[in-house]
């Protein structure tokens, strides 16, 4: 018999939600019958695997202890890649940290997460990194699998929200969707720009050339964006313009292609601009600087707390 005692993390869930993730191998069939002859109990009182649980409950499950390590599946949990990813790319410039959620500053040519099965992304790297640190284990990635919340273009350095906990990940999954949390970025475009202006379209994407369109109307298969931008200072004798950007809709490469579909690209996207030959950039000049949380009554470590990181030492270069 083993007992386990609900953490923060955790709380919020279902019963048989929590033991499918502990007793990942094991069938939902094979749960539901242990909670009907009482071999699973919670608070030792007998359930049917729909309450909901709160921090600090007690679940008991009455299975031997070679039985239950068979169910986690923590023997089929291979960190490999993580440490991997770690190795790689070292120790991460990590802007806040706190039980449920880390900030990282993603360098530019790291991928947020994997877009095919051999890449190291910076997902990878965090989960490497909580390995290494002794903050999770092998056999507690069967019961959650820590990830980025947020994404960043591969070439879009900044700030990176990453969930350590399912509380954390839901939390800041559910502020991301509502848009109670606030992203801000820094770049710089082509041409002047004298005052601040909320931009709409639709932006649809052509897989095949990776690539996203703006349109001012709803086509079949376009989402709805906005895009917020003021001035911060021009570059006369460049022809430049330094932007702060609020990301009210997110989604990918909106921020380069919206810029370009009003005539202001963003230096060093070939992509969606020209090729820089002026700054000699290899890539756009966008980077995640700001982020602002919503109050919260049930995190208080990150409650209405705006997190930042400079990135003036590049920026100070154009002007």
């Amino acid at each position: 018999m083993q007992k386990f005692v609900i953490e923060k993390k955790d709380s919020g869930q279902t019963v048989i939600k929590f033991l499918s993730r502990l007793l990942k191998e094991a069938p939902s069939s094979l749960l539901y019958k242990q909670l009907r002859k009482k071999n699973i109990v919670l608070n030792k009182k007998k359930i049917d695997g729909h309450e909901k649980l709160s921090e600090g409950d007690e679940i008991s499950i009455f299975m031997s202890d070679e039985t239950i390590e068979k169910f986690t599946g923590a023997d089929s949990i291979d960190t490999d890649e993580y440490l991997k990813a770690f190795d790689r790319f070292k120790d991460p410039d990590i802007v806040y940290e706190d039980e449920h959620i880390i900030v990282l500053n993603k360098p530019v040519g790291v991928l947020s997460q994997k877009s095919k099965p051999g890449d190291l992304s910076a997902n990878e790297w965090l989960i490497g990194y909580l390995l290494k640190n002794g903050i999770i284990t092998a056999a507690s990635l069967s019961k959650f699998m820590p990830s980025v919340c947020n994404r960043l273009d591969r070439n879009t350095g900044g700030l990176l929200i990453f969930g350590k906990t399912l509380f954390g990940s839901s939390k800041m999954s559910l502020g991301l969707k509502e848009r109670t949390i606030h992203k801000y970025y820094k770049t710089i475009v082509e041409g002047e720009i004298t005052k601040e202006e909320k931009i709409l379209g639709f932006l649809s994407k052509n897989e095949n050339l990776n690539k996203v369109f703006i349109t001012k109307d709803k086509t079949e298969d376009s989402v709805y964006i906005e895009t917020y931008y003021k001035p911060v200072r021009f570059n006369k004798e460049k022809n430049i313009t330094e932007l702060e950007i609020e990301l009210i809709t997110g989604k990918p490469h909106q921020i380069r292609a919206h810029l370009a579909s009003i005539n202001h690209p963003i230096i060093g996207d070939g992509k969606y601009g020209k090729k820089d030959d002026l700054n000699n950039l290899k890539h756009q000049l966008l980077y995640a600087y700001k982020i602002v949380f919503p109050k919260y009554d049930d995190y208080p470590e990150i409650s209405s707390k705006t997190i930042t990181k400079s990135f003036d030492d590049i920026f100070n270069k154009f002007f």
